[in-house]
């Protein structure tokens, strides 16, 4: 693949992992919390602070997670390909 496309599939694949762990997150907190919502904006006042600490802990961290596994499994790729080039110029 060209550059540009490996940039368009990285970025696609990590807004719709992101977007998953979102969805992912926002479940947990409803389940551990009995069905409270999460908040929306942490910001907000009428939400106490633990909470939105708490729900800023867990996002961040399952985003995160998730853009590292992206991030490795698109290095992979591109690793096996500069191999196979390689092999390929070699022979």
């Amino acid at each position: 693949m060209s550059g540009k496309t490996d940039n368009v599939v990285a970025l696609v694949s990590t807004l719709a992992a992101t977007a998953l762990a979102k969805k992912a997150v926002d479940t947990t907190w409803k389940v551990g919390s009995k069905g409270k919502t999460p908040p929306t904006d942490p910001a907000d006042p009428e939400v106490q602070l633990r909470e939105a600490i708490l729900f800023a802990v867990l996002s961040g961290a399952a985003v995160s997670v998730v853009r590292l596994f992206i991030a490795r499994r698109l290095a992979q790729k591109e690793r096996r390909e500069a191999r196979v080039q390689g092999s390929v110029k070699a022979a």
